[in-house]
């Protein structure tokens, strides 16, 4: 019946919406905030109650509903006390926020599923009784001051997050004109190389930019935002795969020259991208570099963000739907699904993804639907790039610390903040309790301990075999009393001073961070043994390494320093959170139909080469045409 009274009418969402709820109960007004369809009323328990009718209309209609009461029905005190009537004391509240302006709760606890209750019961009695929305936050098991400070952002901005999303509906929902049929993709960056990943999609009404980030290891450092086809402007959504910076690192520039529209990402992205950012602009600052942005621009960043969940399909545009799929690449990392104008074109973007299991994250999600044009990361594309089973990778990594340590030295594993480190320090963390190494400190530095804390802040996107753990079993691997945060510049002199240990600190590729530092420290003793376990792009100190260089030079406070490399160094490529040749085939050979294009990006020019004649003779398709794009070229799409 909905679905038929839908078709007939062609009044606006809201007062479609508004007429066919006020048959259950009062509807004060209907209000979109972004994709979302927000439904206000004096008593919220009659939609509870009835709220098979409003999950019939919202599936009628594709687009999330959420009741919201037209305001809170008791006081913040009254509130607080029936919702601790309500939630049972082992779900370990921490702390309480009513935001009178939106007439939310924001509810923090160590065990949220006791909060949410069976099929949600708690929180819908929460806002039948109260009227106060319960928006509820996960506490991290590691005490994060940068954690705290962000959620603490997220929820003094709920207001103005509102009324942004409310604004963009509007550009989401707006009449448009069709100016063209044709769909193009116009590779702003990432595009035979690695770094500054950004990919603008243009249909007859709307335009989406897929990524934007930095060139990380040198070169060009901005994406091409000065292409003829970009226009600031006329933008209708950004969507953030992951949160390493050579895919977000620009979004901070866009906002400064005037981007309003809203940017798409996981929740874990969302916080993870955040944490980058901050990280950056201290590293600059602490190097005599002033950052292209501050951190009031950060702040910004967070208000513009709509998260969503894997599988969730939004509207972002007149005639572009978004979902997100896992990539097994980082926490919250995603592969982007745009279907364009009701199924004319679709385009899978897999951004940087692992299509095997790891320690910390499941396999990149495969159940893809038809699929016309894949845009596909290559990093690991060539002839020899085929990764050892990770159990063998780490069997590696135990022997090389475990002699470099019963010698007397120190590892040095310079890593990515967010995802390598915390791949590595768990596979050493189980070493130790199996006795497989001497009993030594693990001391991790930059923003380590921070990635730490929001990885435990969003247990649902860790691996199978660790959500177990913490939900079945209530052991949580990240609390181990091997760790040792490190807390600034002296404690990294003691630590090079000290006896044996093992520090995994960032950059990865030794561009910068606290990780050059220690090279610098340990890199001339034979006895000490630098690891590295993440793609080394072309111009970077850790590139050099793996290329033999004994003499090298590393920014110092007095200029350039000339250091010795007598340390053994060592690449284990067996923990890249990105697919190697054999998984990109694979992944690519899983999608049914067979895509009509493949565009391979994010790798160098001669990978980018070897493994498109791989694709063509993998899949067979004669009607499967593979295309290695350059900086600034367009192509059509449909």
């Amino acid at each position: 019946m909905i679905k038929e009274v839908l078709q007939k009418n062609s009044q606006s969402i809201e007062k479609r919406v508004k007429s066919l709820l006020s048959g259950i109960g009062e509807v004060s007004k209907v209000v979109l905030e972004g994709p979302y369809v927000i439904v206000y009323t004096k008593d919220p328990g009659v939609f509870i109650r009835r709220n098979e009718v409003v999950v019939e209309l919202a599936k009628t209609i594709r687009k999330k509903i959420i009741i919201h009461a037209k305001k809170p029905l008791l006081d913040e005190e009254e509130a607080r006390r029936r919702i601790l009537e309500i939630i049972p004391s082992n779900a370990e509240i921490s702390d309480m926020i009513f935001k009178k302006e939106t007439g939310e709760v924001y509810i923090i606890a160590k065990r949220t599923g006791y909060v949410v209750g069976k099929k949600g019961a708690n929180i819908n009695r929460i806002l039948e009784i109260t009227g106060w929305r319960p928006v509820i936050i996960r506490a991290p098991s590691i005490r994060s001051t940068f954690f705290e400070t962000l959620q603490s952002i997220l929820i003094d901005q709920a207001s103005t997050r509102s009324k942004k999303f409310r604004r963009a509906a509007a550009r989401i929902y707006r009449p448009s004109l069709q100016i063209s049929e044709e769909i193009t993709a116009t590779f702003l960056g990432g595009a035979r190389e690695v770094g500054r990943s950004s990919i603008l999609i243009r249909t007859g009404k709307s335009s989406v930019l897929l990524d934007a980030g930095i060139a990380v290891g040198g070169g060009d450092f901005f994406p091409r935002f000065d292409s003829p086809d970009f226009k600031l402007g006329e933008i209708d959504g950004i969507v953030i795969t992951h949160a390493h910076l050579d895919h977000s690192g620009s979004i901070p520039l866009l906002l400064k020259h005037g981007y309003d529209g809203l940017i798409y990402a996981t929740s874990p992205t969302r916080d993870l991208t955040a944490l980058l950012l901050h990280d950056y602009i201290n590293v600059a600052m602490r190097n005599g570099i002033i950052p292209f942005f501050s951190k009031a621009d950060v702040t910004n960043f967070l208000t513009q963000v709509f998260t969503l969940e894997y599988g969730e399909t939004v509207d972002i545009s007149p005639d572009v739907k978004l979902t997100l799929y896992n990539a097994g690449h980082i926490l919250g990392s995603a592969m982007v699904y745009l279907n364009i104008d009701e199924n004319k074109h679709t385009i899978l973007y897999t951004g940087d993804f692992r299509y095997r299991e790891s320690r910390l994250l499941d396999a990149a999600e495969d159940s893809i639907p038809r699929v016309d044009t894949v845009i596909m990361e290559t990093t690991y594309g060539g002839e020899q790039d085929v990764f050892p089973p990770l159990e063998e990778a780490e069997e590696r990594l135990i022997s090389i610390v475990a002699k470099t340590l019963n010698d007397g030295g120190k590892v040095l594993i310079p890593a990515l903040s967010v995802g390598r480190s915390t791949e590595v320090m768990l596979a050493l963390i189980d070493a130790l309790d199996e006795k497989k190494l001497p009993d030594v400190p693990i001391f991790i530095d930059g923003m380590i301990s921070d990635s730490n804390a929001i990885h435990t802040a969003y247990p649902v996107y860790l691996s199978k075999e660790i959500r177990d753990k913490i939900f079945e079993e209530d052991v949580n691997p990240f609390l181990e009393p091997h760790i040792t945060p490190v807390k600034g510049p002296s404690d990294r002199e003691e630590i090079v001073s000290g006896g044996p240990s093992i520090i995994i600190a960032p950059s990865g590729m030794l561009v910068g961070g606290p990780s050059l530092e220690y090279f610098a420290a340990l890199a001339p003793d034979e006895k000490n043994s630098i690891i590295l376990v993440s793609y080394q792009a072309r111009g970077t100190l850790g590139r050099r390494l793996i290329e033999g260089a004994k003499q090298v030079q590393v920014p110092s406070p007095s200029g350039q320093k000339e250091v010795e490399v007598r340390a053994s160094v060592h690449l284990i490529e067996g923990f890249s959170a990105h697919a190697d040749k054999v998984q990109l085939l694979s992944f690519l050979a899983r999608l049914e139909p067979k895509p009509k294009r493949v565009i391979l990006v994010h790798s160098e020019e001669k990978k980018l080469y070897t493994f498109s004649s791989l694709v063509l003779n993998t899949l067979r398709s004669a009607h499967t045409r593979v295309i290695v794009p350059d900086v600034l070229e367009r192509f059509r799409l449909a």
